[in-house]
């Protein structure tokens, strides 16, 4: 494993999980307040933080660091070993690497998911949360509860990802100037992200990097999300909590995160309204001053 003490600006780093993968991270800023650990979303990678990083460096340090097989790193040897716990377990390695205290540990969107499981396995080094348009878990639920049908859209995905002669022609069809325009057009509809306000550059990049995964790993980590629950644990959590979400969101809407809010003790909840599951690029400093408060409150 590679470790890395704070330094100012941008320093970036590899880690060595127990099981041999590499991972990429990078932390901003210097020795200050409480450090940030960020995780960023689905098929997603750090790009998703480049509104976030350059206003928290300014007074701590904020490790950035993409899941194994993300950000131009080479795919698992094993990609059917993927699940949310794994990637806690990733977090874990980089937080140990980058040396990092007890940190406040941002998930966003799929990342609030690891968070969650990252307060589970390894809660001491977890000083604090802040979950962004995020479930616990299942989010199939909404549609269907029986785990029948989790199970048979988690297989399917899995199955048509491992026949690459059609899923890599898909997946590169992503990173096309076409298809990254029906890509967006299907997100604006979703509610995935909001056509006035989400910069197109954030939407870019988001399906760019996803069209750059190999293919049986973006149907693993489909299905890891799918399947994945931490609603069990919630009532365990007791350290400062914050919760953010846009009433516009069709992917998490607010029923969920009111629901994360019921059952988290102590934990706040601030909604933006007008806004979609991408609220921290559309409204980045309203977005940032709510978290600032947050912070600034507990002493963070």
């Amino acid at each position: 494993m590679h470790r890395a003490r704070y330094s100012c600006g941008v320093t970036d780093r590899l880690a060595r999980t127990p099981d041999g993968e590499t991972l990429a991270f990078r932390i901003h800023g210097a020795p200050g307040k409480t450090p940030m650990l960020t995780v960023h979303g689905l098929v997603s990678s750090i790009e998703h933080w480049s509104l976030f990083t350059p206003h928290y460096a300014q007074s701590r340090p904020v490790v950035s660091w993409e899941f194994r097989g993300h950000g131009g790193q080479p795919a698992p040897r094993d990609c059917s070993s993927v699940s949310v716990a794994q990637f806690a377990d990733d977090a874990h390695v980089v937080a140990r690497a980058a040396e990092l205290p007890p940190a406040i540990v941002i998930g966003l969107s799929f990342g609030v998911q690891v968070a969650l499981e990252v307060w589970r396995r390894h809660r001491d080094a977890v000083r604090a949360l802040v979950l962004i348009c995020g479930t616990a878990g299942h989010p199939l639920d909404r549609v269907s509860a029986s785990p029948r049908v989790r199970r048979t859209v988690a297989s399917v995905v899995r199955g048509l990802a491992g026949r690459r002669a059609i899923a890599q022609p898909i997946l590169s069809f992503a990173r096309t100037p076409r298809g990254m325009h029906i890509a967006r057009e299907i997100t604006f509809w979703a509610g995935g992200a909001d056509r006035e306000t989400c910069p197109l550059d954030v939407l870019e990049k988001l399906f760019d990097h996803a069209g750059s995964l190999a293919p049986e790993l973006f149907g693993a980590v489909i299905s890891a999300y799918l399947e994945h629950s931490a609603w069990d644990m919630l009532d365990t959590i007791d350290v400062p909590t914050l919760i953010i979400a846009g009433d516009k969101d069709e992917l998490t809407p607010v029923a969920t995160a009111e629901r994360l809010h019921r059952a988290i003790a102590g934990s706040e909840l601030v909604v933006f309204a007008g806004h979609t599951h991408l609220v921290q690029c559309e409204q980045p400093r309203e977005v940032h001053a709510a978290i600032d408060d947050f912070l600034s409150r507990h002493a963070l």
